[in-house]
């Protein structure tokens, strides 16, 4: 068999594709469901052009009548100030003794000091955190577990679906959508409302 020698053209392809390649890598390339590590590019999600600024445009530049109404949405979102979707206000109410709901804990926090927000939605991996509860990495870096709590006095809360975040670490559009309720008692009191009734590692 004879050897296969490359021709000037063919070298000069094959290195237009390598730096194509490189060219295309951090905010263009990453998936938004690949796992967050400590070396993930960052990008502007800020920007209408990032990543997830194009995604969120094909699904939702329609809802709006101008594109800078639109571009003025997208940058409240990128902003990561709401937890709830903009056409969405979240009512007050109270959990009933006995109801049940789970939290995403990160590495090191204690199950008798949960964070504020908890889902109706069964959680089986990080990707359902990140993908569907909309959790930043930069909020949680590290989780670890999930835990079950009930609910043992009345607890004021507001209930609704997920809103969508940018997640800088990553490039990526975590789109949300499960279940959330947000309790509106001040953090060391939560415990006081709540028991745990299982917790379970995921990954």
């Amino acid at each position: 068999m004879l050897p296969i020698i490359a021709s000037p053209a063919r070298s000069a392809r094959f290195m237009s594709v390598a730096l194509a390649v490189a060219l295309l890598g951090g905010c263009a390339s990453g998936g938004m469901d690949r796992p967050a590590t400590a070396s993930a590019a960052q990008c502007d999600t800020k920007s209408i052009d990032s990543r997830p600024g194009r995604i969120w445009w094909t699904e939702q530049r329609w809802r709006y009548a101008t594109d800078a109404d639109a571009t003025a949405a997208w940058q409240a979102i990128a902003g990561g100030a709401d937890p709830w979707p903009d056409w969405f206000i979240a009512p007050g109410q109270e959990l009933a003794i006995g109801t049940r709901f789970q939290m995403a804990l990160g590495k090191g926090q204690s199950e008798t000091s949960p964070g504020g927000f908890g889902t109706f939605d069964n959680i089986a991996s990080v990707r359902d955190v990140r993908r569907y509860l909309a959790v930043q990495y930069a909020w949680k870096p590290e989780i670890d577990r999930v835990v079950t709590y009930e609910v043992t006095k009345a607890l004021p809360v507001k209930i609704g679906p997920v809103g969508p975040q940018a997640d800088p670490h990553g490039c990526r559009w975590l789109p949300g959508r499960w279940s959330q309720l947000q309790m509106t008692v001040p953090a060391p009191n939560r415990i006081d409302y709540l028991r745990v009734v299982a917790v379970r590692p995921i990954r």
